[in-house]
C-alpha cells in the first residue's frame, strides 16, 4: 500500500500543478497557516504547484481530531497528508470541509463513516483523494461522485463492489484510479469504460481477469495497461 501512496503523490502532484511561479517564500497570511500546522504537530511548506490562494502543504505522521479541527483556521492549506489517521473520527473528518481550497487529501489508516464521507464530498476543489483501507462501502462511495474535479482517487482495500463502479464512472476527469484489493469483477471493470481520460488503473487483488484487463486497456484511448 505504500507503493500506492508514493505513486499517487507523483501522479497527483503533477495533475494539480498549475501555472504558478516557483516562489516558495510564504506571505504573511501563509505564515499564519504554517504556524497553525506546526502547532498542531505537523510539518508545512509552500508548494507553488498548488493554487495561489492555498499553497500551504501540511503533513502529519499521526493525526487526531484535534489536529484536523485545528486546520479549520488555516485557510491557506491546499494539501493535507495524514499518514496515520486511525485516531480520527467524524469530528475530525467533518472539520476538513472548512478548508475552502483543499486540492489534495491523504487519509491513511482511516475509518470512514457516512457523515465522514459526506463531509469529504463537500470539499469540491479536491483533485486528489487517498482513502485506502477505510471501510468505504458502495453507498458511501456514491457520495464521492459529487467531487466532479477529482483526477486521482485511491479507494483500494475497501469493501466496494461492481455496484460502486456505477458511481465512479461519473467522475469524468479521473486519470489515476486505485481499486486494488476490492471486490470488483470484470463486470465492474467494464462499467468504467466511459472514463476515457484514465491513464493508470490498478486492480491487483481483485477478481478482474487477465483477458478482461487486456481488453479494457485496448479499448481505452489513454490507458496503456491495467495493473494487476
Amino acid at each position: 500500500m505504500r507503493f500506492s501512496l508514493f505513486a499517487l503523490f507523483a501522479l497527483g502532484l503533477s495533475s494539480v500543478a498549475l501555472a504558478q511561479p516557483a516562489d516558495k517564500k510564504p506571505t504573511d497570511d501563509e505564515k499564519k497557516s504554517i504556524d497553525l500546522v506546526v502547532k498542531a504537530g505537523g510539518k508545512a511548506e509552500i508548494d507553488p504547484r498548488l493554487p495561489a490562494e492555498a499553497r500551504v502543504s501540511a503533513k502529519f505522521e499521526t493525526a487526531t481530531n484535534a489536529t484536523l479541527t485545528a486546520l479549520k483556521k488555516a485557510a491557506h492549506v491546499g494539501a493535507v497528508d495524514a499518514f496515520d489517521a486511525s485516531a480520527c473520527t467524524d469530528v475530525g473528518f467533518v472539520a476538513l470541509k472548512q478548508l475552502p481550497h483543499l486540492r489534495k487529501l491523504t487519509l491513511g489508516k482511516s475509518a470512514m463513516s457516512g457523515p465522514s464521507v459526506a463531509a469529504l464530498a463537500q470539499c469540491k476543489e479536491l483533485r486528489v483523494l487517498y482513502v485506502p483501507g477505510s471501510g468505504l462501502n458502495d453507498t458511501e462511495l456514491a457520495t464521492l461522485k459529487k467531487l466532479a474535479l477529482l483526477e486521482n482517487l485511491d479507494v483500494a482495500d475497501n469493501p466496494i463492489t461492481d455496484r460502486g463502479m456505477t458511481s465512479l464512472k461519473s467522475l469524468e476527469r479521473l486519470q489515476v484510479l486505485y481499486l486494488a484489493k476490492t471486490n470488483i469483477t470484470d463486470t465492474g471493470l467494464m462499467e468504467l469504460k466511459s472514463l476515457d481520460g484514465l491513464r493508470a488503473l490498478y486492480v491487483g487483488g481483485t477478481k478482474v481477469t487477465g483477458p478482461a484487463a487486456e481488453k479494457f486497456a485496448d479499448e481505452m484511448p489513454n490507458l496503456r495497461q491495467v495493473k494487476r
